[in-house]
């Protein structure tokens, strides 16, 4: 009589062992709680041949251990018993509770530029941690008790607030001008507050606020051409310009373009101007790894800018500094000379040149950087004769 083949008693033994030929598989209880919550209860069933293995493994636990070296979580509880890892899986999906990252509104003002709106941190359970937990239970009867743990959010409101420090702030005066040059100077401060210039991204003046023309709302009042003081539509924008330059300049941000007026002007110190027209413009980078966000505020006879974002280290400070004085000349209309019977028609200005450097102090250590020199020509006194300047 011939023998069957050695893999055949071998599979008829556990058959045997597990129940007979009709179940070639083991039923376990199994009950698994989440947070103090019962989210299964019944039996599982696992294959027999992978139960005797288990024992060989000296256990569920042990063998499950065995199988993740070489499976995923997933995988090694389905082939533990068809199905229980998708099972699990979609379990933890359930249960899991995504972050939510801090946000803010820019509300475009310099007393509460920012609302804050706090993060909420998630929870899941891992598949690795209950797939262990329910192989122990299977080893050592009783109850697979698994607890969720949090999940950090991306972005919390203390991240929120160090990349929305102020970086820089400065403040010109306005005192002695006009109602058309008032008008002007709002109507550029109100164009740029609450731009957002985004990291990497270059700030542009002129693209900012756009042609300064009547259709637009702009006024005439004093402009410098050539060094004369002349009416011009959008006078004392470039008061605003200025301001904006000094704040960024402060919050060290690197300057791309900015040029000086052909006179000094009354609100800063020499070489702090910043004159723009519809062909020069001042612009300014974002060299940040995040948004900068400007904000303007007119107050009594004051303008200000201040600049939002990642402050970089250190304190910064401006120094101007006068380097030559260069005498004006006096020259007449219709005289030779100047005489009792002379007037002043136009008063003369001295000379200037001038520098500006960027004081950085860091831990009580200061650098200095030039980062511009100016020339501002002289402007000759002109005289003519009492009767010339009667008639």
């Amino acid at each position: 009589m011939k023998k069957p083949p050695l893999a055949f008693c071998a599979l008829l033994l556990l058959a045997l062992l597990f129940g007979g030929a009709s179940a070639p598989y083991v039923r376990k209880p199994l009950k698994i709680e989440a947070d103090g919550e019962t989210v299964f209860q019944g039996e599982i069933r696992i294959d027999a041949i992978r139960s005797h293995r288990a024992k060989k493994h000296g256990g569920y636990f042990p063998f499950y251990q065995y199988l993740r070296a070489r499976y995923d979580e997933k995988e090694a509880l389905n082939y533990l018993s068809k199905g229980f890892g998708d099972y699990l899986a979609a379990l933890c999906e359930k249960k899991r509770i995504d972050p939510l990252s801090a946000t803010l509104e820019w509300n475009k003002d310099l007393s509460v530029p920012f609302l804050y709106y706090a993060e909420r941190a998630g929870r899941e359970i891992a598949l690795d941690e209950i797939g262990s937990a329910v192989m122990k239970a299977l080893d050592q009867g009783g109850t697979a008790r698994v607890f969720s743990s949090a999940i950090p959010p991306d972005i919390t409101v203390a991240d929120l607030k160090a990349r929305t420090r102020e970086m820089g702030r400065f403040t010109t005066y306005f005192a002695s001008s006009g109602e058309n040059r008032r008008h002007n100077l709002r109507l550029a401060a109100e164009a740029i507050s609450g731009t957002i210039v985004e990291a990497g991204e270059t700030f542009s003046f002129n693209e900012t606020v756009g042609a300064r023309t009547k259709e637009r709302g702009f006024r005439e009042a004093n402009i410098v051409i050539n060094g004369e003081f002349v009416k011009g539509v959008g006078g004392g924008v470039c008061q605003i310009s200025t301001t904006l330059y000094n704040a960024a300049l402060l919050s060290g941000l690197p300057i791309e373009r900015a040029a000086a007026h052909s006179a000094p002007v009354s609100y800063v110190p020499f070489s702090r101007d910043c004159t723009v027209s519809s062909a020069i413009d001042f612009t300014f980078v974002n060299d940040t790894a995040y948004p900068v966000y400007i904000a303007s505020k007119i107050e009594g006879n004051g303008v200000t800018f201040s600049l939002f974002g990642e402050k970089k280290e250190g304190t910064f400070a401006l120094q101007s500094e006068v380097t030559e004085r260069i005498p004006f000349f006096s020259v007449t209309e219709g005289a030779s000379a100047i005489s009792e019977d002379s007037v002043l028609v136009s008063p003369g200005r001295e000379g200037i040149k001038s520098r500006l450097y960027l004081l950085r102090t860091i831990d009580g250590k200061t650098t200095k950087t030039l980062i511009r020199e100016n020339y501002y020509p002289p402007k000759n006194a002109v005289w003519t004769r009492r009767e010339e300047s009667v008639a």
